[in-house]
């Protein structure tokens, strides 16, 4: 029998900081009780609001459960305890942890009723207590002193994080019978190294009586020595072991890992999981990042996950599997875990794995001045390290291990000297720890790091939010020559309207409301917030005022929002992965909201695509067109083939006006070998002057978008469109016709569209039903087919909207 949650019925209760020291006191202190479930969090057994409730660090809470259990010797694991735990069972001290971030066992006789309490200490006066100063200060948290426990940082930030802090058993608590087989330590590793596949496994067998066991990896077996102890420890050579691919660039193929031999309970056998081989090396030369896999060169693309539920942090089971799924569908391959969240869950680790999507994941350390020359600090922080890596080792979508974000730059940008942005710890130690745990990762001491300042682009990592909140054109993009950017393009992306339900309280929701100011992302210090930002896109792009238009016509004023910040991220990555471009990877903060309204997530906060997300999508695509503006040398259009397969097709250029005429076209046939991309020019396809950037602007422009479309055996796979001007396009009354199919095979449902005129920014909604595609836009003379799937049973009938915000211009 392997480890099992416990099953216990739990309670919860708050008190005042040291009102009740021990489960002795419990009952006499007349506390107000609360059902509660493990794993869980004070916010969530109290269902608390994301604001407007008391500080969770400021009060002590205990939870206290009952269970039954067979008799026997069993392990106790506490998987997470946030963060000062004290734990009784049956009124006796059993452990203490400090660590939110480490497990805590306890080995204990058990049989018949039993009670287990946890006691949380009040975080808030211990940050309160007097310790040494940091070299720096960081506006990210308010309480400085949160450097010295190891504990989320996320439901702390003030700027950006709901107030919600994570307090509780917020993972899960298992029970083992230590009279049944199994192992005591796991760990298990596999990477590629000079071309020979390995795989490397530490463990201890409880009761091992074979001198030598068997390890099986795939159909490979290998026999293995035992120590007197049961330890086993061993790498091994795996011939002509399939390699394991991102989705992008082929397929992850995972091989079973078992262990076989005798001990004091008979034959027995292990399951170890499932690795992937690949070889992962990275590209430096001149101040470049960019990852090698399995020899080949890789663009990553993706975004900063948040924690599935800001109360519950994993959220429910399933969460973290639907999330990378979602992320594939929208063709994300890289996704990162930052050190303001949580380590990585076992599921999201094993969907990366299954799905294909590789794992940026930084230790959990951000913009603080951690002491880790304090020995306490040092070995709690290294004994945390231990852990999570060993998980993060097992696991071929884990491309690069992080010492932290933003500390380097923290440093620098207060002015600090060189020798303090780092340390031993980050340059030599940790890297060792991961060498150790996890060999098939890649290391990097911070985010950002590199160049003369680590925020410089031109070398090593940065963080770029020129295109942002700094307010650069996009012609900064190209001047920026990014190398790798683990975090970009933070924008207050607005949602659909069907995630701002609710978010008034049965008032009228306007941007000036305090519940919609309250989901928009700020720096704690700031005097803007990301709304300023993106309106200052809005102005530049629609050439409105945003403050006049919200005052008059906030539908419109919300279209145009979700529009310019997914154009924005188009046209970035654009820039990014044409042929030419030092850029490696780009991961947009941030995958999800954290709360309802217009945060920094591609998708709202129950998990649905934003428009942005879908302007990804296109700018991601594996097969695509892709436009840029070259100024004087008019338009490039790249033709990007991330498949193993050559791509034969047909790309066609388009200069339209809006009503629907064409004032160019031409159409070529292309040819563009696997895993590469070609270059066109516009004017070249043409075979004449057309001014398709309209940069030499001899009068008014003769179009007003340029449209280019990739076609393969005469049907649409892609298109990318740039406007002549800046300002909102002149439109006529278009007319679309909408229809639908009848169900497929999958028992989907396929709409197509199709227009007289030029629609940007079409938006489809569909009761019930996810399509795969939407916010498209819709150019006369090309039909676009949008397929639905049923949400879940029952399948609801199919009643789709189809408009932008100029006109309603179809239902079917």
């Amino acid at each position: 029998m392997s480890a099992a949650p416990l099953v216990a019925t739990w309670q919860l209760a708050g008190c005042a900081p040291g009102r009740v020291p021990s489960p002795a006191e419990l009952d006499g202190a007349a506390l107000d009780w609360h059902a509660a479930s493990v794993p869980g969090t004070v916010a969530q057994a109290l269902d608390l609001p994301l604001a407007g409730h008391p500080d969770l660090d400021a009060q002590d809470w205990w939870y206290r459960g009952r269970f039954t259990a067979p008799s026997g010797t069993f392990r106790l694991r506490f998987r997470g305890l946030a963060t000062v735990a004290e734990v009784w069972l049956d009124g006796r001290p059993l452990l203490r942890s400090d660590n939110a971030f480490r497990s805590a066992t306890a080995d204990v006789d058990l049989g018949g009723e039993h009670e287990l309490c946890i006691g949380f200490r009040a975080l808030g006066p211990l940050l309160a207590a007097r310790r040494p100063r940091p070299r720096w200060k960081t506006a990210l948290v308010e309480a400085q002193h949160l450097r010295w426990h190891r504990t989320p940082l996320v439901g702390r930030i003030p700027g950006w994080t709901p107030r919600v802090a994570p307090v509780g058993p917020w993972r899960a608590i298992t029970v083992e019978p230590l009279a049944e087989p199994g192992l005591d330590v796991v760990r298990v590793r596999a990477w590629v190294e000079a071309g020979v596949a390995r795989v490397g496994v530490d463990v201890r067998v409880r009761g091992a009586h074979d001198t030598a066991w068997t390890l099986h990896v795939g159909d490979a077996r290998f026999p293995l020595p035992v120590d007197a102890d049961g330890t086993i420890a061993a790498v091994v050579p795996v011939p002509d072991a399939p390699r394991w691919w991102p989705h992008t660039a082929g397929e992850p193929v995972l091989v079973p890992v078992r262990l076989e031999g005798t001990s004091a309970f008979g034959a027995v056998q292990f399951e170890l999981g499932a690795v992937g081989f690949r070889e992962l090396t990275v590209d430096r030369d001149g101040g470049a990042v960019r990852l090698r896999i399995n020899g080949r060169a890789h663009f990553c693309r993706g975004a900063v996950l948040t924690v599935e539920d800001v109360r519950t942090l994993d959220g429910p089971p399933g969460a973290a599997r639907r999330t990378v799924e979602r992320a594939r569908a929208l063709g994300a391959d890289m996704l990162r875990v930052g050190g303001t969240m949580v380590w990585a869950s076992d599921e999201l680790l094993a969907a990366c794995d299954a799905l294909g999507v590789l794992l940026w994941h930084d230790l959990m350390l951000a913009n603080m001045d951690y002491p880790v020359g304090d020995a306490v600090f040092r070995a709690e922080l290294e004994a945390e390290l231990d852990e999570q890596l060993a998980r993060l080792g097992a696991h071929a979508a884990v491309a690069v291990v992080c010492g932290g974000s933003e500390i380097e730059q923290q440093a620098a940008m207060l002015g600090l000297p060189r020798s303090d942005w780092s340390g031993p710890f980050f340059q030599h130690e940790a890297p060792a720890l991961v060498a150790r745990s996890a060999p098939g990762a890649v290391w990097f001491p911070s985010t950002p790091t590199g160049g003369v300042l680590p925020f410089h682009t031109r070398e090593g990592l940065t963080h770029y939010y020129g295109v942002g909140a700094y307010l650069r054109p996009l012609t900064d993009v190209r001047r920026a020559e990014v190398r790798f950017t683990p975090e970009c393009l933070g924008f207050a992306n607005v949602p659909d309207d069907g995630a701002l339900v609710g978010m008034a309280e049965g008032g009228a929701l306007v941007p000036h409301h305090p519940a919609w100011k309250a989901g928009v992302p700020r720096d704690n210090t700031a005097g803007w917030d990301f709304e300023d930002v993106r309106d200052h896109y809005l102005r530049e792009r629609f050439g409105v005022d945003p403050v006049a238009l919200r005052s008059r016509d906030v539908p419109r004023y919300l279209a145009l929002s979700r529009v310019v910040t997914g154009e924005l991220m188009l046209r970035t990555f654009a820039e990014w992965r044409r042929p030419g471009s030092p850029t490696g990877g780009a991961l947009v903060w941030f995958w999800r909201d954290l709360r309802p309204g217009a945060g920094w997530g591609v998708v709202d906060h129950r998990g649905e695509p934003k428009a942005a997300a879908w302007y990804l999508r296109r700018a991601w695509a594996r097969r695509a067109v892709l436009l840029t503006d070259e100024g004087l040398d008019g338009v490039a259009v790249h033709v990007h083939n991330e498949t193993a397969t050559p791509l034969t097709g047909r790309v066609q250029v388009e200069l339209l006006r809006t009503h629907g005429v064409r004032v160019d076209h031409a159409e070529v046939e292309v040819e563009v070998a696997p895993w590469s991309a070609q270059t066109l020019s516009v004017e070249a396809m043409l075979g004449h002057f057309a001014d398709p950037a309209y940069a030499y602007r001899f009068g008014p422009p003769r179009h007003d978008v340029l449209v280019a479309r990739l076609l393969v055996d005469g049907v649409w796979v892609h298109d990318d469109v740039l406007y002549a001007e800046s300002g909102v396009l002149p439109m006529q009354p278009p007319t679309v016709l909408a229809a639908h199919t009848t169900p497929d095979e999958a028992g989907a449902v396929v709409l197509t569209l199709s227009s007289t005129a030029f629609l940007q920014a079409v938006n489809i909604a569909a009761a019930g039903w996810a399509p795969d595609d939407d916010h498209l836009d819709l150019a006369p003379g090309c039909p676009r087919e949008v397929r639905f799937v049923a949400d879940g049973p029952p399948r609801p009938a199919v009643n789709a909207s189809v408009d932008n915000w100029y006109v309603c211009t179809g239902r079917a």
